[in-house]
């Protein structure tokens, strides 16, 4: 196919808003904050990392979980072509192949490789035959040409474990029916709210929302020394360790395909849609409070990004400390919305 009935659509979560663009071009339109929340992938992930290097956070628990396909009737075929021509050889049969990358070595996004994001997703619709790949990128207006090299590269980047993309690359078929919503999203419902709340892991969910604040007051201490970073407008920049960590942090919250607020406001704007299709208020009431936490969410990134770069070790200190109470913040009202939907699937 090569492209064939493909259309590129900027979305908010690069994930969802991949999935969303190919089964449109398979004749299946259906919202992204749908296929995000039945993904069930919501949550919060916390890898903190040795030395100087930025802490990894995501306000996702699994990557590419691939459950909203099978709620939705759509099969998925993995693949891990290492070469462009593997890559190339599958766009033959497909609209596009969903391609997991990481974003600092993609050059139209100006990192050079200084920030890394290996849990980031583009769809790749098709081989020029001139050494270049066609990517449509949702955090893009249009598509961009990618050398095969540089793609080669974001595809197989060991940068940001345990997020590398180790060349992951998906196709789907056609759904094989409309799903109702109404059955199928509180499935989903239910594995967000045991999966965030009781993960199982210190890494992830609530647990990991814990970690953050505890850990986070340790940085100016861990994270020291002078380094290169990049900055919001592309330059090549000397900073501060802890700068760059609060900076990264900013872009994680904000910049890295969340759509700002950490994921909070998709996961509402779900939770709202369930509501409706279930005729059950307390969806909606859960909704409600991560809107709220999005607040807090939103209000800590944009600070981060419009101050950690400039600031002095006092003011650094300050955010570091606003860091702690927003994450606190945030997580006593997910708890309260966890729990409440929680209690929604006991009565179900």
């Amino acid at each position: 196919m090569s492209g064939g009935g493909y259309v590129h659509r900027p979305g908010i979560h690069s994930e969802s808003a991949c999935q969303c663009n190919v089964l449109a071009a398979l004749g299946h339109d259906i919202d992204e904050h749908v296929v995000f929340g039945l993904d069930g992938g919501f949550g919060f992930s916390y890898f903190p990392t040795r030395g100087s290097t930025p802490d990894i956070v995501v306000g996702k628990q699994v990557v590419m979980p691939l459950r909203a396909a099978r709620l939705l009737g759509v099969a998925v075929h993995a693949h891990t072509p290492r070469s462009a021509s593997g890559l190339a050889a599958i766009l033959d049969t497909v609209p596009a192949a969903t391609t997991r990358v990481d974003i600092g070595l993609l050059p139209y996004w100006g990192l050079e490789g200084r920030a890394s994001f290996g849990g980031y997703f583009v769809n790749v619709v098709r081989a020029t035959g001139r050494g270049e790949f066609e990517v449509s990128d949702p955090a893009r207006d249009t598509t961009v040409l990618v050398r095969a090299d540089d793609l080669d590269r974001a595809r197989s980047s060991r940068n940001s474990p345990p997020l590398n993309p180790n060349w992951r690359t998906y196709t789907f078929s056609s759904p094989r029916s409309s799903p109702r919503l109404e059955l199928v999203a509180p499935v989903a419902v239910r594995t967000l709210s045991r999966e965030v709340l009781r993960p199982g892991s210190r890494s992830l969910g609530i647990p990991a929302m814990k970690v953050l604040t505890t850990t986070a007051p340790s940085w100016p201490a861990t994270k020291r020394g002078e380094v290169e970073d990049v900055d919001l407008q592309g330059n090549v920049i000397t900073a501060s360790a802890l700068a760059r960590q609060l900076l990264h942090l900013g872009r994680q919250i904000e910049s890295f395909g969340t759509g700002g607020g950490m994921f909070r406001p998709m996961i509402a704007r779900f939770l709202t849609t369930v509501s409706e299709a279930c005729g059950n208020p307390h969806y909606a009431e859960a909704a409600d409070l991560f809107e709220q936490s999005a607040e807090h969410w939103t209000g800590l990134g944009k600070a981060l990004l419009a101050r950690s770069a400039a600031a002095d070790d006092a003011e650094l200190g300050g955010l570091v400390d606003w860091v702690v109470d927003a994450v606190r913040a945030a997580m006593e009202l997910e708890k309260r919305a966890l729990a409440g939907l929680a209690a929604v699937q006991g009565r179900s």
